[in-house]
């Protein structure tokens, strides 16, 4: 079974060392992945009481209908009625949530990119909205 609570502490470590490394490229998509980590770790913590931590599955019933949303941050809002009704009431975390999700293409497909970022205020503007995605998502997670 996956510990996407564990993954995520492990990927913000990651990406903080690829950020401080100047590997803008891989900060950005690792810090996609941290972002994933997250709100599956929070899906997961907030699935019904009684039923299994763990995705719905063509082969597998755990008493609960969520499926794994995959690399698609709308797709585990969706998953957290909740969590996406917050998000809905708060422009500025929307557009970090797009920031991060598709930095330059969508973040899993930047594992492909072969070179840096071309511009350096890009980087700075994902790395804030990285980091106050990060914190608010925490702070949600906390409260939900």
């Amino acid at each position: 079974m996956e510990d996407y609570q564990d993954a995520f502490l492990e990927r913000h470590q990651d990406t903080e060392v690829l950020h401080l490394s100047n590997r803008q490229v891989a900060a950005m998509h690792f810090g996609g992945v941290t972002v994933e980590c997250l709100l599956k770790s929070t899906i997961i913590g907030n699935l019904p009481r009684g039923t299994s931590r763990e995705w719905k599955t063509e082969a597998n019933n755990p008493g609960h209908t969520i499926t794994n949303p995959g690399h698609d941050f709308q797709d585990a809002l969706s998953r957290c009625n909740r969590l996406n009704s917050r998000v809905q009431k708060f422009p500025e975390v929307r557009k970090w949530i797009n920031i991060v999700e598709n930095p330059q293409g969508h973040f899993i497909d930047m594992r492909y990119c072969g070179s840096e970022a071309s511009e350096a205020d890009y980087y700075k503007k994902w790395l804030f909205a990285y980091k106050s995605l990060i914190g608010w998502l925490q702070k949600q997670a906390s409260t939900l």
